[in-house]
């Protein structure tokens, strides 16, 4: 305004730029300081949108600003305060828009209305308590692909993953099977298994697969709540980054995202990574660890 203001001023004007200053409560030096940090925050962030879209396009698709924040460092590298940064990132154009989800359920089988809903309500404190799991799906360069994913309730680690274009039992094993290796029989002994009623999930073999474990059924969408979610958020943020041209590529990609998703950085985690989270807190007494209540959705209707 100051600027357009000076720029009409013309030799038979009785005005001089000492007014103009004067009348916006300004001096010339503050003005001119002003311009300088205005020009340095365009600078910084032309770079720091080329980061963020280079970020959003190799590694996370939809992540915020406050994500980005804390993965790409933003702080110790710039010297800028996390609510300033996400100002900024609004003013230039950088945030993201809503995106619409639909939610598809799997068939519940006759055998999964033998199980309960053992983690409503349930209050953990440690990993290898409680595992959650779910099927989403996501089209490919023309294809449909499936993800089977488990996720430790307690770090939000996901646990074991398996992309398919079928969506049977054997493909929901392979999940099992990568977090019976993870953790080891004698770690989960007496876990709880928590799914929503679908037939791969309580497949005799699947079963007999996870013996060691309880398993336990979500009554609603609501009593899976946390683990469609996380499937909701690697659809949203990693799938759409992999290729899709073949099984094999989608496969590998899901490898990819498993590890990425692992070792990014997570707000409800106190800006810990699920893999940080846990190493932190397996040194620590059990009774200085945080605890977590999962979330009982009959209490809040």
């Amino acid at each position: 305004m100051i600027e357009y203001a000076i720029s009409r001023l013309d030799n038979s004007s009785k005005i001089q730029k000492g007014d103009i200053y004067r009348y916006y409560g300004m001096s010339r030096q503050a003005f001119r300081k002003g311009v300088l940090k205005l020009e340095q925050e365009r600078r910084m962030m032309e770079l720091i949108a080329e980061e963020v879209s280079r970020h959003r396009n190799i590694k996370d698709r939809r992540a915020g600003s406050r994500t980005l924040y804390y993965n790409l460092e933003i702080g110790s590298r710039y010297s800028i305060g996390v609510s300033k940064f996400e100002e900024l990132m609004s003013e230039y154009s950088l945030t993201l828009s809503v995106v619409k989800t639909r939610l598809i359920t799997t068939r519940s089988t006759a055998l999964s209305r033998k199980y309960k809903d053992l983690i409503k309500g349930l209050i953990i404190n440690n990993i290898n308590q409680v595992i959650v799991g779910d099927l989403t799906y996501i089209y490919i360069d023309n294809r449909v692909y499936y993800l089977f994913s488990l996720f430790d309730y307690y770090s939000g680690r996901m646990v074991g993953c398996h992309g398919s274009d079928r969506m049977r039992k054997q493909e929901a094993m392979e999940a099992l099977e990568q977090f019976i290796r993870l953790r080891g029989v004698k770690r989960i002994q007496k876990t709880i298994h928590h799914t929503d009623g679908g037939s791969q999930y309580f497949s005799h073999a699947y079963l007999k697969k996870g013996k060691m474990m309880e398993f336990s059924v979500a009554e609603n969408c609501l009593a899976n709540g946390y683990a469609e979610q996380r499937n909701g958020l690697i659809k949203a943020h990693f799938l759409p980054l992999i290729n899709g041209e073949s099984l094999k590529s989608f496969q590998q990609g899901v490898q990819y995202i498993k590890d990425e998703y692992n070792n990014r950085r997570q707000e409800k985690l106190g800006w810990l990574s699920p893999i940080e989270f846990e190493e932190k807190w397996q040194k620590a007494p059990e009774e200085k660890r945080p605890k977590k209540q999962i979330y009982n959705y009959e209490e809040s209707n």
